[in-house]
């Protein structure tokens, strides 16, 4: 009895200090365990915030960058830049530093959403590409090989080749023809027209925009069989008075380089008027001509009749039929 009595308490002292050692242990693994896992989640919480709030700080700094670094009209100092590469040694360009800069002006000052054509291709188009950036421009040249390898040359520019059925030997009477046809009005769409000083072949968006300025610098006029610029300057003409004048009048800023020749200042005087006449840059004339849509219309393009230049009498290739009657 004494003996069981003795095994009994060996036993029971033994499975004591056991069991209490064994819940320790297991109270102590699951406290280290509960530590562990808050600090994971701690660190993990406060890394996640950490990562996230660089996001947003990086986010907000690009953004910023970006807003900064992309104005709603190209800045000055890219535009002196482009200015000086063009008219810089080589003198590559048809253009004084002067004419430019009047044009590329006025081309900035219409914001991002400028339209702009263009009548011949020549130095200075990358130029004007690249003032107006973020505007539409479209170019126009009676030079089909030109037109495709500027287009090659340039991906996403938008340029189209013309055939004019104008010459500078039938300018004086293009002059007389154009005054005894109702189809060579003011107001109109000239993709319908068949007066023959006006473009009516390019492709139909040109005759649905609302151009902001227009720059004619072509096609050649220095000879008897070359096209002249007598279809340019009408068409620009009907372009800005055919825009809807609505509660705003609104304006083309038309540019005709070349003006101190006779053709060119002479038809410019008859549809782009002298009194829209608003400066004379070296051999660039600036015009601002006002819509007239909607409006009571004249049978004439100008309101005041006088001539800053005599009566144009072609000197070159003498005065070649017009050939009104033939269709």
């Amino acid at each position: 009895m004494k003996n069981n009595a003795n095994i009994n308490l060996i036993l029971f002292r033994h499975h004591t200090p056991l069991t209490s050692k064994s819940a320790s242990a297991v109270s102590a693994a699951n406290h280290h365990r509960l530590l562990f896992i808050f600090f994971l989640f701690f660190f993990t919480f406060l890394f996640s915030f950490t990562l996230f709030s660089s996001s947003l700080h990086s986010t907000a700094t690009a953004s910023h960058s970006l807003s900064s670094s992309s104005p709603s009209s190209l800045s000055p100092s890219i535009l002196a830049a482009l200015l000086h590469y063009t008219s810089s040694s080589p003198p590559n360009t048809s253009m004084t530093f002067s004419e430019l800069s009047a044009i590329s002006t006025v081309i900035n000052s219409k914001g991002p959403t400028c339209n702009l054509l263009v009548f011949g291709l020549s130095h200075e188009s990358l130029l004007w590409r690249s003032v107006n950036l973020k505007g539409r421009t479209v170019f126009v040249d009676e030079n089909s090989y030109a037109v495709s390898k500027f287009e090659q040359n340039n991906p996403g520019v938008e340029a189209y080749d013309i055939v004019y059925s104008t010459k500078v030997s039938q300018a004086g009477k293009l002059l007389g023809y154009y005054k005894t046809r109702p189809e060579c009005r003011p107001v109109q769409n000239l993709l319908f027209s068949d007066c023959k000083l006006g473009i009516n072949d390019l492709p139909n968006f040109v005759y649905d925009i609302d151009w902001d300025v227009i720059l004619i610098d072509g096609p050649h006029g220095y000879a008897g069989d070359s096209p002249g610029r007598m279809a340019p300057i009408f068409t620009s003409a009907v372009f800005a008075k055919s825009k809807d004048s609505g509660k705003k009048k609104k304006t083309t800023d038309v540019f005709v380089h070349d003006f101190g020749r006779k053709l060119e200042r002479a038809y410019s005087e008859e549809f782009l008027c002298e009194e829209n006449l608003i400066e004379v840059v070296g051999e660039l004339g600036h015009f601002v001509v006002a819509a007239e849509k909607g409006e009571k219309q004249g049978n004439g393009f100008c309101r005041n009749v006088t001539r800053l230049s005599e009566p144009f009498t072609p000197d070159i290739g003498g005065d070649a039929e017009v050939g009104v009657d033939d269709d």
